[in-house]
């Protein structure tokens, strides 16, 4: 593991997401980062009457016959790229997951002005899924839980640093910890339990939240895996997802890595599923590319860049 790409996810309209982005977050379009020096300008959102189709891309995401675009993002003071990705001519779910259902995941913003930034988010009619609509004070800082034009969970939390980072829901924190820490070489920073209000930021008035948080090696990038406990009658029951990459709100980790063949055969052999056809990685100009599954249903792609 050498680090990440980007954290991107499944769209059903890439002008209104990266519209929400841009105008609450100051979220601007970039460039692909497999693009090297061919490309200096950002690359403009295609429309989607332009949307292609790649057989290559098809094996890789195990979506045949569709047609897709995707859209490159930089956000201000975060060490990854964000990414949408739309998918046309193939039927894809569009479930909005609650914080505690397994696979969900959650886009951690750090802001400098909580109240300006909640201000424009009601402007736009943002779903907020934090018991009783405003921000609350957890340990981390006040903090407010939303939806973003997908579904999709973003917390934005009030900070003296300026920062972004990722949490994924989990089923067993010892089942997540086998793949992303003894398979891939995250490294554990440490296990809290939650407190009342931050129970209350994920939309609980009961329950437990256990939170193991992890760091993608030789960067500063962060990843929560949360694993919450909720009572009969106090939420909907957790309910795992099983994503397809062209589902509405699929989260989707790029990460970078060495040694792509014997990673696959490490990940096969430990019991875990690809999406890529045949666990078979895709080869470009640019580097070679496979997307394996996590415990939980979120989809984890191996990206080896080409030498140089």
């Amino acid at each position: 593991m050498r680090g990440i790409f980007n954290w991107i996810h499944g769209t059903r309209d890439a002008e209104r997401a990266f519209a929400f982005y841009h105008d609450v977050f100051g979220v601007d379009l970039a460039r692909s980062p497999f693009a090297g020096g061919r490309a200096t300008a950002p690359e403009p959102i295609r429309p989607a009457a332009q949307a292609g189709s790649d057989p290559l891309v098809w094996d890789l995401t195990n979506t045949h016959g569709a047609r897709f675009r995707t859209v490159f993002m930089r956000a201000p003071d975060t060490p990854f790229g964000l990414e949408l990705s739309e998918f046309f001519d193939i039927e894809r779910s569009d479930r909005a997951p609650n914080p505690w259902d397994p696979g969900a995941a959650t886009l951690i913003v750090s802001v400098s002005d909580l109240d300006a930034v909640a201000a424009k988010l009601k402007a736009r009619g943002t779903p907020v899924v934090t018991l009783g609509g405003a921000a609350v004070s957890t340990p981390a800082g006040r903090a407010i839980l939303v939806r973003d034009p997908d579904g999709c969970l973003i917390e934005v939390r009030q900070s003296g640093v300026a920062q972004t980072s990722i949490e994924i829901t989990v089923a067993s924190l010892a089942r997540a910890r086998e793949f992303y820490e003894k398979l891939l070489g995250f490294r554990q920073a440490g296990t809290r339990t939650a407190n009342a209000a931050e129970l209350q930021l994920h939309g609980l008035s009961r329950g437990s939240l256990t939170e193991t948080t992890m760091s993608i090696p030789d960067t500063g990038v962060t990843v929560t895996l949360s694993e919450y406990t909720v009572p009969a009658g106090a939420a909907p029951p957790p309910t795992r997802f099983d994503w397809k990459l062209q589902d509405v709100g699929s989260p989707q980790l790029q990460l970078e890595v060495s040694g792509l063949d014997g990673l696959i055969e490490r990940t096969k052999n430990a019991g875990y599923r690809f999406l890529s056809v045949g666990a078979k990685p895709i080869q470009r100009a640019f580097g070679r590319f496979v997307f394996a599954i996590d415990p939980d249903g979120v989809l984890v792609e191996f990206v080896e860049p080409a030498t140089r």
